[in-house]
């Protein structure tokens, strides 16, 4: 995708914004996930996200119309919802068995899925390029996991279990990442979020217990809020990034989200030193992480750097 207005700083000051609100968003929640359960929580980001868009859509006249769109379309784009919403309820229940540096670290998988998605469903071709971006991956999941890859064997190990489900968080995120590239043939980003936000909200909500909310302390409260508001400024700094500068390296920015979330949590035990939701990264697994990090780059960058090499053969 090109940007339609190239801004280059501007879209690299939105990406890294996302990639912060998306790197400290596991350490808010683990935090949460002590007074209000994961379906409680995605239910309330979902809400109030609708709740928002509705009014900035309302006042712009831009409210999707689906009742002149085909029958495929709407079942794509009920899939998509029902994927973006098991995404969001999977990587927030993770969290009850891993901390914010695995499950942050993990769902970098979801890069690796939506290209392999992209070769198998779009035909779209998997160069060297990737496939060296796809080893270094493997290689810094497998670094990361260094001194707990025998616990990890196990799968009765509460860190086994969070893995598995931050795993399947991935998968579904790039099913949906690979169904709105239908979608964005009949909607904007925008419309194709609210959708979604309004079919979340209305399936979780019999599972919910939105009264939870009353039992929290002023501490907490501010938590959700301030999950629910990064919620809409990531994914709309996401969407509007990719109008002012190219998606691989829109995608790139977006893969440094372990740096925060790590730097974040090292911040904290440092402030705390007993403070107990976090992994304490020895220096190999940290090696691991940016061995993950550069991978995910590569494998973002690829279709710009290819791109670029037709075009000087040309």
């Amino acid at each position: 995708m090109e940007a339609s207005n190239h801004k280059p700083i501007t879209g690299l000051s939105l990406a890294l914004i996302s990639a912060m609100l998306w790197g400290v968003l596991p350490v808010a929640l683990k935090e949460l996930l002590v007074a209000m359960d994961a379906v409680t929580i995605v239910w309330y980001r979902f809400f109030a996200a609708f709740a928002v868009l509705f009014l900035w859509l309302l006042s712009r006249r831009q409210l999707p119309d689906l009742r002149n769109i085909s029958g495929s379309t709407r079942w794509i784009l009920f899939i998509a919802s029902t994927m973006l919403c098991i995404n969001y309820f999977m990587f927030n229940y993770s969290l009850n068995f891993v901390n914010g540096e695995t499950s942050e670290a993990v769902i970098q998988l979801s890069t690796l899925f939506l290209i392999l998605g992209g070769v198998v469903f779009y035909k779209e071709p998997f160069s060297k390029i990737q496939l060296g971006g796809t080893l270094m991956i493997v290689i810094g999941l497998l670094l990361f996991f260094d001194d707990r890859l025998s616990a990890l064997s196990n799968l009765d190990n509460r860190e086994t279990l969070g893995v598995i489900i931050v795993i399947i968080a991935a998968i579904t995120w790039a099913v949906y990442a690979l169904l709105q590239k239908k979608l964005s043939q009949n909607f904007s980003s925008v419309q194709i979020l609210f959708v979604i936000y309004v079919f979340s909200s209305l399936v979780l909500l019999p599972f919910s217990s939105p009264g939870e909310l009353f039992d929290l302390n002023q501490a907490q409260f501010f938590i959700l809020l301030f999950c629910c508001i990064n919620t809409l400024i990531a994914y709309g700094c996401f969407a509007e990034s990719l109008n002012h500068w190219h998606a691989s390296k829109v995608s790139a920015v977006l893969a440094l989200a372990p740096v925060f979330t790590i730097g974040t949590l090292k911040l904290v035990v440092l402030i705390n030193p007993n403070y107990e939701f976090s992994d304490r990264l020895g220096w190999v697994s940290i090696a691991g992480a940016a061995l993950l990090i550069l991978g995910s780059i590569i494998t973002a960058l690829t279709p710009l750097l290819t791109g670029r090499e037709k075009a000087v053969r040309a």
